[in-house]
């Protein structure tokens, strides 16, 4: 039996060889198709990010300083890339260092202000305390002096007059 199909492949020989040409040709070719698929790709994602970059991708020669200089395709838009890389860095940290600075800033007025929140309650506290010492001092005479008004005038807020006045 395998004599048979070794004889009947030995008359076929020549087909077999070019099924299996062929078959390797399209083997090839798809692969080919892929890369070349793949490379049409990555230049078209290099050309979108240069131009969103500012730049362009492909090779160049321009007059810099009176000389002529030699871009090779993509340098100046990696270079124009790093400089943006670099910026956007540059900015986080200085938008970082200035919501820090302010941050800083808002603590430390927010604690001058609760200090000063404290001092006023304390102030009112004793002012009252006044008001109450003087109200009691005057209610058994129904009699007001000056130092009742001079503590009615604190616990409203109002500074005393002058000394000499």
């Amino acid at each position: 039996m395998i004599r048979r199909l070794l004889a009947a492949i030995g008359l076929d020989r020549q087909w077999l060889t070019l099924i299996a040409v062929g078959a390797a040709a399209a083997f090839l070719y798809v692969q080919w198709s892929r890369v070349t698929g793949q490379r049409d790709r990555a230049l078209q994602w290099a050309e979108v990010t240069c131009a969103a970059a500012g730049t362009t991708y492909a090779a160049s020669v321009e007059t810099v300083d009176g000389k002529r200089v030699k871009y090779a395709a993509g340098q100046r838009c990696k270079a124009k890339v790093v400089d943006l890389a670099a910026f956007r860095t540059d900015s986080d940290s200085t938008t970082a260092a200035t919501l820090a600075a302010a941050m800083r800033e808002r603590d430390a007025r927010t604690q001058s202000d609760a200090a000063h929140a404290r001092a006023a309650a304390e102030a009112a506290r004793a002012a009252t305390q006044r008001m109450k010492a003087a109200d009691a001092k005057a209610a058994p005479t129904d009699r007001v002096d000056g130092d009742w008004f001079a503590a009615l005038n604190d616990l409203a807020g109002l500074r005393a007059p002058p000394a000499g006045r």
